[in-house]
């Protein structure tokens, strides 16, 4: 779920880090880099679905106040000559960076713990948190006063039996400038020369033009030369390891311990489903304004990481991932920047205005383009030049004939960061539409929306067959964005409702129930957590079914603890774009009570990878989830064997530990009516008394069944319910 962030760079360099209060977000985030992570990034972020993006160590990671090695002042540059990594510290520019202090000898904790611990607890002012995986955790301040009082009474402090340890922290180096530092000492022991004498170090620099250009490749689809085949096959993959992961779980692993699918996975894995389209199928990119390996002005992807050593741009135009109608809006703009008296903006430096170009193209025909501008000191009689000079070239300009049906701008902060300020539309709609599942949506310009419509398509008819949906069903769609998986559902059920926390994108949801005449659609803009009861008191059925959509962090844990003690909620297909960091989602739905986690567990039926990124390794993961069994007409008969696999569901002849839904049986099985009917139970069952269990057998936990049993070894009666384990066959026909 979610589309393009710009920079794979920036989610590694920030892993860990999160706000407290605010964070200085500075253009890191907008690097719009494409790397092994442009699964994650290109294709997940940015857009009004994703949760907001945190980037720690910000001002670090891309200080502003340093200058280019062409415009260094005194102080940039080391005794060595080499760019002083730390100079960021030394600017006019705020950072919490020279206010870090660092804490050991911590207990096992979850952020709100610590959040909790440091804010309420000891009365302190955290500006940002960072952890790893050592126990050892950064706090940032916002000035000395706040760290001083930290150390004070977080050094020697007791929590959970742990005495803690506190002491100041160095600053962490800008990690771009470091790079360049290591490629300049290797080319002075290479050279002899001094690196002050050679030209600005870029690690993409010295590659030939048909090595730039794999590497360009490469960041942007990482198996753009891998056979589409073999592509499925790494993602599947993939995902195996992460259901390995989830059964190995400590809160769940004791469910798994007898692993019933096939190659000891948690749950039946079906095959992935692959894209329609596997080339030219990105419907929103998001394009680096910056200089090629040649120092020209170019519109493009990244070659590669910054924190690598790199910041050089290259030609996006012949790679085979945008769709074709994007292309004439990068190369118009490329030449408008060319031209244009404001320059690229430069992460590295801070210095220049021209930050990154978003298209988003679709099957309609509709273009739409964004542009962020950083202003840094310009007044805003400048700015005002700046659109009237864009609106003049697309309108009557030498851009006048590239197709744009909407064309907005943006004012971003002076670090390159995203503000509070709403995108301008200087010319075209207000919106653009695409066509999906027979209906039709309006997007807005940072609204979310699928990358890649055909395998969306494909997407959202797995979630509706797996919901199982009929007139009578409401779907809860949590996390609905602008509502296109609950709409695309509505007109197969009695209701629909939508939760989602962006005002903007409910406004687009309910806009689109309106353009579909669909009227049994409801949208909240809330937290779920804060508005969950007051939905489900309100729903008058008793068929209720939960679609997840999460961003890429996941749910928050008090999402996940509200849907469990939402009783009436019995089926949840739970859709990740992130299936690594949903574990900790797929754990808490899955665990036994406890008194955090109220209500009972879900249990996991199936699960599918879906390919909406070919080129990347990444794909969709979709769970569905059950508190009781699914309907049995979606089950095959069972057919006894010692382990025979039925649609992706493996029946197996044991003891009686696991729930059992369906009969195995030595005989014939045949559903009548939607009821499987159990002719003849396994020789080996057994009834010693009139209330002795049926045992020795265990099937997979598929689906509600009421089954006609006949008891070997006495009369046979009938159990006209759901089979569970120690299913009882009594005189009185009944399950004791």
């Amino acid at each position: 779920m979610a589309d393009t962030l710009t920079s794979g760079d920036a989610s590694e360099l920030a892993a860990g880090m999160k706000t407290v209060e605010g964070a200085e977000n500075t253009h890191l985030q907008h690097s719009s880099l494409q790397t092994d992570a442009v699964g994650n990034s290109l294709n997940h972020q940015n857009d009004a679905k994703t949760a907001p993006q945190v980037v720690g160590e910000v001002d670090v990671a891309h200080p502003t106040a340093i200058e280019d090695a062409s415009e260094l002042g005194s102080g940039a540059k080391s005794q060595t000559g080499l760019l002083d990594p730390l100079s960021y510290t030394k600017s006019e520019e705020f950072t919490s960076e020279i206010f870090k202090i660092q804490i050991h000898n911590l207990p096992k904790f979850g952020f709100n713990d610590l959040k909790k611990r440091l804010k309420s607890h000891l009365k302190l002012n955290p500006h940002k948190i960072k952890s790893d995986k050592r126990y050892v955790t950064y706090v940032c301040f916002k000035n000395e006063q706040d760290r001083d009082e930290a150390l004070g009474k977080l050094h020697g402090h007791v929590w959970k039996g742990k005495t803690l340890q506190a002491k100041i922290a160095a600053p962490v180096a800008d990690p771009y400038l470091r790079k360049r530092n290591d490629i300049s000492d290797n080319q002075k022991s290479q050279t002899g020369k001094d690196s002050a004498d050679l030209a600005p170090v870029d690690s993409s620099k010295a590659l030939t033009k048909e090595e730039a250009e794999a590497r360009l490749r490469a960041s942007v689809s990482p198996l753009w030369d891998t056979d589409y085949t073999q592509q499925l096959q790494i993602k599947t993959d993939k995902i195996k390891d992460v259901m390995d992961k989830l059964a190995r779980n400590h809160f769940v692993k004791h469910l798994f311990k007898d692993r019933f699918a096939s190659e000891g996975l948690p749950c039946p894995l079906l095959p992935i489903v692959p894209s329609p389209v596997t080339a030219e199928y990105r419907n929103k990119n998001e394009f680096t304004v910056g200089y090629s390996l040649d120092g020209k002005v170019i519109v493009g992807f990244r070659y590669g990481l910054y924190k690598e050593g790199t910041t050089a741009v290259g030609e996006s135009t012949n790679l085979g991932i945008a769709m074709p109608a994007a292309i004439p809006v990068v190369q118009s703009f490329q030449e408008f920047v060319a031209k244009s008296e404001w320059l690229p903006y430069r992460q590295e430096t801070g210095a220049g205005h021209w930050q990154t170009l978003t298209v988003r193209t679709f099957l309609t025909g509709d273009v739409m383009a964004l542009i962020n501008f950083v202003p840094r000191k310009l007044e805003q009689s400048e700015i005002d030049g700046v659109k009237a000079a864009l609106k003049e070239f697309y309108t009557t300009g030498e851009g006048k004939n590239v197709k744009i049906t909407s064309f907005y701008f943006r004012v971003m902060g002076d670090k390159g960061q995203t503000v509070k300020s709403s995108s301008e539309l200087l010319f075209g709609e207000s919106h653009v539409f695409e066509s999906l599942m027979n209906l039709r949506f309006r997007i807005s310009p940072e609204a979310f929306f699928q990358v890649n419509t055909p395998a969306t398509e494909k997407l959202y008819q797995l979630i509706s067959d797996w919901c199982n949906v009929s007139p009578s069903t409401t779907v809860l769609d949590i996390c609905c964005g602008t509502g296109t998986i609950g709409l695309s559902m509505a007109k197969k059920v009695k209701q629909v409702i939508g939760i989602e926390m962006c005002p903007q994108a409910v406004e687009d949801a309910k806009v689109n129930a309106a353009i579909n005449e669909i009227d049994n659609a409801t949208f909240h803009c809330a937290k779920v957590e804060d508005i969950i009861s007051k939905v489900m008191a309100s729903v008058d059925s008793s068929d209720i079914v939960a679609v997840v959509d999460p961003p890429r962090p996941g749910l928050h844990k008090d999402v996940i603890r509200t849907l469990r003690r939402s009783s009436g909620i019995q089926r949840l297909v739970y859709v990740s774009c992130n299936p690594d960091g949903a574990l900790d989602n797929l754990a808490d739905l899955l665990r036994p009570e406890t008194g955090r986690h109220k209500g009972a567990p879900f249990k996991m039926i199936k699960a599918v990878p879906v390919d909406l990124f070919p080129g990347t390794k990444h794909c969709e993961l979709v769970i569905l989830f059950s508190r009781n069994d699914i309907s049995a007409t979606d089950l095959p008969a069972c057919v006894q064997d010692d382990s025979i696999t039925v649609d992706a569901a493996t029946c197996m002849k044991g003891d009686s530990s696991q729930v059992v839904d369906v009969a195995c049986v030595d005989g014939d099985s045949s559903e009548v009516d939607g009821t499987v009917k159990v002719d003849d139970v396994a020789s080996d069952s057994s009834k010693v008394d009139d209330t002795e269990t049926v045992d020795n057998i265990s099937c997979v936990n598929l689906g509600r069944v009421k089954v006609d049993i006949a008891c070997v070894g006495g009369d046979t009666e009938t159990v006209d319910d759901t089979v569970k384990d120690n299913v009882a066959c009594v005189d009185s026909g009944t399950k004791s």
